[in-house]
């Protein structure tokens, strides 16, 4: 095997390698971010149902004993409160989607209450609120964001990787504004209900779930603008190669043009140069004739054969070859 073909080997397997790899970072990278909307979804989804396995994963559980009516331990879900005790939900609210937390609203003031909730009921309320409509607008970028990572993985297209790239962004900067909700919120009710001696916790599958999310999503965003940056900048490199190689043959073109334009400005001289040298000939052999012609006799009419000049190249440029047509004569009519 020859150099060229070791270097040549060398290139396609070096080719090869990163293909392999950049393929498999997609794939991996689609992988999170299909998660990310399958843990989102399910978050969306979590207190959909008061039994089975979602009633373990609520938003936080306090101790509301003396809060009006209320169960002596509640659980927040996304989409109702519901008393628990003994592992089973019991005396549970009516379902509505983006359940507030806010305990002055969900059993009525009392006295019992911490007066956090009470002074700063609005606070409560449209912190829980919003941060799921933020889940949900999250979910639908995701959504819009897997669609062209699946395209990704088999082949960099640009505006592929622009949607892909500005829709991963927009469910980070959502997903992320929801987990600081959610965990504002709730971190400032722990903090009320420690302050009244009650118990209380947050619940640590769903938290778990959304900061997860936000880690996968965060990966995406970073991986989707490193992929978009380094595409651009290849595209980049074609260009100025491409714009290389054209002013290149552009350039000579332009000599060609510059070689035509002095071939032609030669012709010219050379044809003007012809048309002095028939004038004077002509000029000399009218006046020869004059000479020989005898006194009081009447001139002949004169027809004038002219010689023609023709240029020819030859190794020399400098250099014309003359070829003549009739003698050169004056002949009498």
């Amino acid at each position: 095997m020859g150099f060229s073909s070791k270097v040549s080997h060398t290139i396609n397997t070096s080719y090869t390698d990163r293909m392999i790899f950049k393929k498999f970072v997609h794939a991996l990278t689609f992988i999170f971010l299909l998660g990310a909307g399958l843990l989102t979804f399910f978050l969306i989804l979590s207190g959909g149902r008061p039994g089975g396995t979602l009633k373990n994963f609520y938003w936080f559980e306090g101790n509301t004993s003396g809060f009006n009516d209320a169960p002596d331990v509640t659980r927040w879900y996304n989409y109702r409160w519901c008393g628990y005790s003994d592992g089973q939900t019991s005396d549970c609210s009516s379902t509505v989607p983006a359940q507030a937390f806010s305990p002055r609203d969900n059993f009525g003031r009392s006295d019992e209450m911490p007066s956090s909730f009470l002074n700063n009921r609005n606070t409560y309320y449209y912190l829980s609120r919003v941060a799921w409509a933020m889940l949900l607008i999250g979910l639908v970028f995701i959504v819009g964001a897997i669609i062209p990572a699946v395209v990704m993985i088999f082949k960099t297209i640009t505006v592929m990787a622009i949607w892909s790239t500005v829709s991963t962004w927009i469910a980070f900067f959502f997903i992320l504004l929801a987990a600081c909700l959610y965990t504002g919120c709730y971190a400032k009710a722990k903090n009320a209900f420690s302050d009244s001696n009650r118990s209380s916790k947050l619940g640590a599958k769903n938290f778990a779930f959304l900061w997860t999310t936000v880690f996968l999503l965060l990966v995406n965003t970073i991986w989707s603008t490193i992929t978009v940056v380094l595409h651009g900048m290849n595209k980049f490199r074609d260009y100025k190669e491409s714009d290389h190689y054209a002013g290149g043959a552009g350039g000579y073109n332009n000599a060609s043009s510059m070689d035509t334009t002095h071939n032609d400005k030669s012709t010219y001289d050379s044809d003007k140069h012809h048309s002095d040298r028939t004038f004077f000939t002509r000029l000399r052999t009218k006046k020869k004739m004059m000479q020989t012609q005898e006194p009081g006799e009447q001139p002949e009419e004169v027809q004038y054969v002219t010689r023609d000049f023709v240029s020819q190249p030859t190794g020399n440029n400098n250099t014309q070859q003359t070829t003549g047509q009739g003698t050169g004569q004056p002949t009498a009519v």
